[in-house]
């Protein structure tokens, strides 16, 4: 499968799987060796993943890789709380990405994401749980904080671009109406977020 591959490159190639099979994303901007040794063996990688049935993504616009896979049998169970919070960031990046090049990445502010749970009258998270979301974020390469008290108002945080491929367009345009159904309680609508990705 890996023919006139080095055993060196063979075990940066193994990493990287290791690390798609973690978290799903490879972001060049965050993790440049890895998203390079990927791109140097996408055949490599591709013939791994289809032993699976999976696919490999290679969005060069985004600088950005990703794995797919059947039915998304590769999708993480996300909580309510998680599930609205992915939603709330895909939200601000898809406002805030208009006028900005593919070189820049979006930036918004706790107190901004607050607003935007106000807009939809949904309530906040306590310290701990968006201690924990952060961190939810950061892992699977959506998010940067920049700031290390993350529950302070003026905290801020960069958006990547992976943003597009865990909520996808028509989520997007779908997410008012499936936050009203939130408020009013209804489950089920986000048990899973297709992060076309996130594998767990």
């Amino acid at each position: 499968m890996w023919e006139g591959i080095s055993q060196i490159e063979q075990e940066k190639l193994r990493d990287v799987i290791n690390r798609l099979l973690a978290v799903n994303f490879l972001l060049k901007e965050n993790d440049r060796e890895r998203f390079q040794v990927a791109r140097r063996h996408c055949e490599g990688l591709d013939a791994f993943f289809r032993l699976l049935g999976w696919e490999v993504v290679v969005d060069d616009r985004h600088e950005c890789i990703y794995v797919t896979s059947p039915e998304s049998i590769h999708r993480r169970n996300l909580s309510r709380d998680e599930s609205l919070w992915l939603l709330v960031l895909r939200l601000i990046y898809h406002e805030k990405r208009q006028g900005l090049s593919l070189s820049e990445f979006p930036e918004t502010t706790l107190y901004e994401i607050r607003a935007k749970y106000d807009t939809f009258r949904l309530p906040f998270l306590k310290k701990t749980r968006l201690i924990e979301l952060v961190r939810l974020a950061t892992q699977y390469q959506l998010i940067q904080p920049m700031d290390q008290e993350v529950w302070m108002d003026e905290a801020r945080f960069r958006l990547f671009h992976t943003l597009l491929h865990a909520i996808n367009a028509e989520q997007v345009d779908q997410l008012h109406e499936k936050i009203t159904r939130y408020e009013l309680g209804e489950e089920g609508l986000f048990d899973e977020v297709d992060e076309e990705a996130a594998a767990d």
